[in-house]
C-alpha cells in the first residue's frame, strides 16, 4: 500500500492538473481562448514550424550555459551527457507542476559520480538564479521604455513596482558577492546551509564564465521572444510595438513558473489573456492564443525528453531524487 507521503503527493499532483484543465475549460467554454484558430494554426501555418525548432535552439542555449557552469567548478560533463539531462529535466518540468521538479532531477543526474557532490548540484541553482536576474534586468529596462503604459494600468504598475524591488534586492546581493572574497557562515548554522553557501561563492573565482552563462541566457530570452512572435504570426495577430513585449512576455513567463499546473497550462493562458488586454486596450483573445501555440512548442521536446528519460530510467522515484540532492 502506498505510503501517506506518496498518496499526498499524488492528490497534490491531480488537483494541480484539475486546476489546469478546469482554467482551459472555462477559457474555452467563456471564449476567452479560441481553439478553432489554435487548432488552425497549428496544423496550417508554417510559423509554428519555426516556433517548435527554435524551441529546440532555447533549450541548447539552455544545456550550453549549464555546461558552462559545470566546467567552470571542474565538473566535467560532456555537452552530450548534459544535454541528455536537460531534455529529461524539461520532461519532468511538463508532467510536474512548476519548474523546480525538472531542475531536481538534473541536480540528482549530475552529482552522481562526483566528489564534490555540493557543487556539482548548485551548478543546477547558478544556472536558474542566472537566468533570473537576467529576465529581471530585461524587464526593468523595459519598464523605463514603457512608462505611460505601465502606469496607465494599476495593475502593471503594481508589477512593475514589485519587479524593481526584486531588482534592487538583487543588486544589494551582487554588489555584496562581488566586494566580499568568501563567504563562511558560523558554526551554529547547519552544516548543509554553510557547504551551500561556500560552494555558490566558489563561482565568484571565476567571473569570467558567469558574463558568459549571462550572455548566453540573453541570447535565450530573445530565442524566446522569436518563438512567442512566430506563435503571434501563426495566428496572424496584430503586433504590438517590441519594447512592450519585454516588458508582458517576462511577466508571463514568471506567472507560468509557479508550480500551479502542468507547464504552466491554464494559468499561462489566463496571465497572457490579461496582459494582452490591457496592451491592447480591448477584450481580446490573442493572449490566451498566443501562449497556448508557446506551450505546445515547449511541450512538444518533452516528448522527446520522455524517450530520453525512459532510455536511461532508475529505479528511482522523485521524492528519492529530492532526499539524495539535499543531503548532498
Amino acid at each position: 500500500m502506498p505510503s501517506k507521503s506518496k498518496i499526498k503527493s499524488i492528490i497534490s499532483q491531480i488537483l494541480k492538473a484539475s486546476v489546469a484543465v478546469g482554467l482551459l475549460l472555462y477559457l474555452g467554454l467563456t471564449g476567452k481562448m479560441d481553439v478553432v484558430k489554435i487548432a488552425h494554426a497549428l496544423v496550417a501555418s508554417p510559423w509554428m514550424l519555426l516556433a517548435i525548432g527554435l524551441e529546440f535552439l532555447a533549450m541548447w542555449m539552455i544545456g550550453i550555459r549549464w555546461h558552462l557552469l559545470l566546467y567552470s567548478q571542474g565538473v566535467r560533463l560532456s555537452l552530450l551527457k548534459t544535454m541528455k539531462f536537460v531534455f529529461i529535466g524539461h520532461f519532468f518540468n511538463v508532467v510536474i507542476p512548476g519548474t523546480v521538479s525538472g531542475d531536481v532531477v538534473k541536480a540528482y543526474y549530475v552529482i552522481r559520480g562526483h566528489s564534490n557532490k555540493m557543487v556539482a548540484g548548485l551548478s543546477v541553482f547558478m544556472d536558474r538564479f542566472i537566468g533570473l536576474i537576467v529576465l529581471l534586468l530585461v524587464t526593468c529596462l523595459a519598464v523605463g521604455f514603457n512608462g505611460a503604459f505601465v502606469q496607465s494600468i494599476p495593475e502593471l504598475t503594481i508589477l512593475a513596482m514589485i519587479t524593481w524591488m526584486g531588482f534592487i534586492f538583487l543588486i544589494v546581493f551582487g554588489i555584496v558577492f562581488i566586494l566580499k572574497k568568501d563567504m563562511k557562515l558560523p558554526l551554529y548554522f547547519p552544516a548543509f546551509f554553510r557547504n551551500l553557501t561556500e560552494a555558490f561563492w566558489s563561482y565568484r573565482n571565476d567571473f569570467k564564465s558567469l558574463w558568459k552563462a549571462s550572455l548566453l541566457t540573453l541570447i535565450n530570452f530573445f530565442i524566446n521572444l522569436l518563438v512567442y512572435y512566430s506563435a503571434m504570426k501563426a495566428l496572424e495577430i496584430e503586433l504590438l510595438p517590441f519594447t512592450q513585449y519585454l516588458f508582458i512576455i517576462p511577466i508571463g513567463m514568471f506567472a507560468m513558473a509557479l508550480p500551479l499546473a502542468p507547464a504552466g497550462l491554464g494559468i499561462g493562458q489566463g496571465v497572457f489573456l490579461k496582459l494582452f488586454e490591457w496592451a491592447y486596450h480591448k477584450p481580446l483573445t490573442a493572449g490566451a492564443d498566443m501562449i497556448s501555440l508557446v506551450q505546445i512548442a515547449y511541450i512538444s521536446w518533452a516528448l522527446v525528453g520522455c524517450i530520453v528519460y525512459l532510455l536511461h530510467k532508475e529505479d528511482v522515484s522523485l521524492k528519492e531524487m529530492e532526499r539524495e540532492v539535499l543531503s548532498t
